[in-house]
C-alpha cells in the first residue's frame, strides 16, 4: 500500500481508538447463538453482544476521516468511484473505513486498546484490500433434511462444492443474531450440513453492467447437481438448500462487500435425509458420475428429485413414472404398445427369477400413472404387482424404482447403455 494512504489511516485508526477507549461503557444488545452437541442436538442461547451501533457513529470520526479521503484520491483514485464485484458496487467512503477497523479491532481482540503489532496486523489487510485486483467470495447454501453426525468427513462434489457439516458459528451467522436485524429465520429442522464454495473474482470499478450473474447462478448450478447426485445415491426424503449465502473470504472495506443472501424459489417439504460418516466417500464417488452425465439421465434424476418436493401424492407418481420413461422407453422407435414396452424393459435390468415382479410392478405404476394423467379419481387403496396399498406406499414405490433404474445406468452415465440402438431389444433376448 503507498505510504500516504497507509500512514493517514494508521494515524486516524490511532486517535479514534483512543477516543472510543474513553467510552464508560459499551451497550449491549441481545443476540441468538445456536450451537449442537451431540446427543441433544442443536440448542439456542440468548446473549448479550456489544452495540456498535451508536458507538462507531459521531461527528469526530467524519473529521479524522477526512485525511483519508485525500489520500486515497491521491494514491487510490479507482477507489474513490463505484467499487464493488459483480453482485454489487458501492461508494468506499472514508468514514466507514474508520468505523470498519474499529469493529474488526474489537471483534479481534475484545477491546480498543490496541498495541502497535495488533494495529499492524489491521493495516497488513487494509494494505492487501488496497493492493489486490482480486477478492475471495466464499458462498454457502445450508442443507434442508439432510442430517448425520458432526464427524461427518467433507464430500467433494463436481464444481469445486464442498458440502461438510455446518459450524455453531456459521449456524448463528445466518440464523441468529439480533432478532430486530435478523434477515432468515431458522427454517424448520436446524441445518446440520452446508454446502461451500471458494472462488477468486475481479472488483469491479465504475458502472458496469453484467448480462448474466458470474457468481450465484454458476453456483445454483452446482448445486442442482449435488441434489441430483444426492437424491439418486439411496431411497430417501427430499432435500434441498437454504437460499445462498454469499460472504467475504477475506477481509475487505466497503458495504458493497458485505454479505448478501439469496433466496431459493424451490419448495422443499419436511422430509428426513439421512448422511452417515461411512456414506461420504461412495457419495463422493457416485457425484462424479454426474461431471458430463448424458441429458436423458440427468432429466430422470430431476424427476426424481421434483416427484420427492411433491406436496400431491398423485404428482410424486406422474414426476416418477415420467422419469422411467425417458430411460425405459428410450430409442424404442415404434410407439406402440409403450405400457407393454415399458414394464418389459423395466423387468430386463433383473435376473429372470426376478422380472415377473419387476414387470408387474412397472405395469402397475404405468396404469396408475395413465389413470391420474386422464384425470381420473384415485381411490385410497391401489393394487399393485397383486399387492393393495395405500396412494402413499405407491408414490414412494414409484420413487425407488425409478431410483433403481437410474443406478443401473449410472455407471456409464457419459453415455448410456439404452441410447444404443437395439439396447432393449438385445436385452429382451437375454443377448447383453
Amino acid at each position: 500500500m503507498k505510504e500516504n494512504s497507509s500512514n493517514a489511516i494508521r494515524t486516524a485508526l490511532k486517535i479514534y481508538l483512543s477516543e472510543l477507549q474513553k467510552i464508560p461503557e459499551i451497550p449491549e444488545e441481545g443476540h441468538w447463538e445456536y450451537h449442537r452437541s451431540a446427543p441433544s442436538g442443536w440448542a439456542g442461547t440468548f446473549v448479550p453482544k456489544p452495540s456498535f451501533i451508536s458507538v462507531l457513529s459521531g461527528r469526530s470520526s467524519d473529521k479524522l476521516a477526512a485525511p483519508i479521503e485525500i489520500a486515497i484520491k491521491d494514491d487510490y483514485p479507482e477507489y474513490s468511484q463505484l467499487v464493488g464485484t459483480a453482485l454489487s458496487t458501492g461508494v468506499l467512503q472514508s468514514v466507514t473505513i474508520l468505523h470498519r477497523l474499529a469493529f474488526e479491532a474489537y471483534e479481534r481482540f475484545g477491546t480498543f486498546e490496541l498495541t502497535d503489532d495488533q494495529v499492524g496486523s489491521l493495516m497488513r489487510d487494509v494494505s492487501t484490500f488496497f493492493d489486490r485486483k482480486m477478492v475471495r467470495i466464499r458462498l454457502y447454501a445450508p442443507a434442508l433434511n439432510l442430517h448425520g453426525p458432526q464427524e461427518t468427513p467433507p464430500i467433494m462434489f463436481p464444481g469445486g462444492i464442498t458440502l461438510r457439516p455446518i459450524t455453531d458459528e456459521e449456524c448463528t451467522r445466518f440464523y441468529g443474531g439480533n432478532p430486530i436485524f435478523q434477515i432468515r429465520k431458522m427454517p424448520i429442522g436446524f441445518p446440520d450440513f452446508v454446502f461451500v464454495k471458494e472462488i477468486e473474482i475481479p472488483k469491479v470499478f465504475g458502472e458496469q453492467e453484467f448480462k448474466e450473474d458470474p457468481i450465484v447462478k454458476p453456483f445454483q448450478e452446482g448445486l442442482d447437481l449435488c441434489i441430483l447426485a444426492l437424491s439418486t445415491f439411496k431411497d430417501a426424503g427430499a432435500m434441498g438448500y437454504d437460499g445462498i449465502h454469499v460472504t467475504m473470504a477475506e477481509f475487505t472495506l466497503g458495504a458493497a462487500f458485505g454479505g448478501q443472501h439469496h433466496f431459493n424459489n424451490d419448495h422443499v417439504p419436511l422430509s428426513r435425509y439421512e448422511l452417515t460418516s461411512e456414506e461420504a466417500p461412495k457419495i463422493e464417488a457416485h457425484a462424479k458420475l454426474f461431471e458430463k452425465v448424458h441429458s436423458t439421465l440427468e432429466m430422470a434424476s430431476q424427476r426424481l428429485v421434483d416427484s420427492g418436493r411433491r406436496t400431491k401424492q398423485r404428482d410424486t407418481i406422474v414426476d416418477a413414472v415420467i422419469g422411467l420413461e425417458s430411460i425405459l422407453l428410450a430409442n424404442t422407435g415404434d410407439k406402440t404398445e409403450l405400457g407393454f414396452r415399458f414394464s418389459l424393459h423395466y423387468a430386463s435390468l433383473f435376473p429372470k427369477e426376478e422380472r415377473k415382479d419387476a414387470f408387474n410392478t412397472a405395469k402397475g405404476l404405468y396404469n396408475l400413472r395413465s389413470t391420474i394423467a386422464h384425470g381420473s379419481s384415485l381411490k385410497e387403496d391401489v393394487k399393485i404387482n397383486g399387492k393393495v396399498m395405500k396412494v402413499g406406499d405407491a408414490a414412494t414405490l414409484a420413487r425407488s424404482v425409478l431410483r433403481k433404474a437410474i443406478s443401473v445406468f449410472m455407471p456409464n452415465s457419459t453415455n448410456p447403455d439404452f441410447m444404443e440402438d437395439g439396447y432393449w431389444l438385445s436385452k429382451e433376448l437375454d443377448l447383453v
